[in-house]
């Protein structure tokens, strides 16, 4: 369990920050709001990691945001490439210990995901960064991040379910 000092009470603040923008941009009905609250979710989050010196997964996060920004006014394939390229010499020169693995995980499927077409392949990557997340957010000690991961991946598995509710003949499966 962490210890209650100022840093971690002004991390977990940042991280509920990001939570709410989250939530916000679940509510968002144009993709270009919605990335953008992704964006501000996303830089708060980086800087609750940098609070917390997480700093690999801090950056993981800040490369994050700013492809949800590029991806909000520029949603083009090849963007896709040079954030998986981005992802990877960030991984490679700021690698310190297996921890470090989740965030790239989650940055890798969190990027194919964010420029496919397919809804289900959408949700199914963006359920593995979530749990990657999950994982990284249990080890480093952030409650607040770790509930904010649950919450989005729930939300994803509801998203998913109404959606078969709604077509069930968009599900691959049948």
């Amino acid at each position: 369990m962490p210890e209650f000092t100022l840093l971690f009470v002004l991390s977990q603040l940042l991280a509920a920050l990001a939570f709410t923008s989250g939530i916000i941009a679940f509510q968002q009905h144009q993709r270009s709001a919605m990335l953008k609250f992704w964006f501000v979710s996303a830089l708060l989050n980086a800087c609750h990691f940098a609070v917390l010196a997480q700093y690999q997964a801090a950056l993981f996060v800040g490369l994050t945001s700013v492809r949800f920004l590029v991806a909000a006014i520029s949603p083009r394939l090849h963007w896709m490439y040079v954030f998986l390229v981005l992802s990877s010499l960030l991984f490679f020169i700021s690698y310190s210990n297996p921890i470090n693995l989740l965030p790239y995980l989650a940055a890798i499927v969190g990027t194919v995901g964010s420029f496919q077409k397919n809804v289900t392949l959408v949700r199914i990557l963006m359920a593995i960064g979530a749990s990657a997340w999950i994982v990284h957010n249990l080890l480093v000690g952030s409650p607040v991040a770790v509930l904010m991961e649950l919450a989005f991946l729930s939300s994803n598995l509801v998203g998913y379910i109404r959606s078969r509710k709604l077509n069930p003949a968009a599900d691959p499966g049948q």
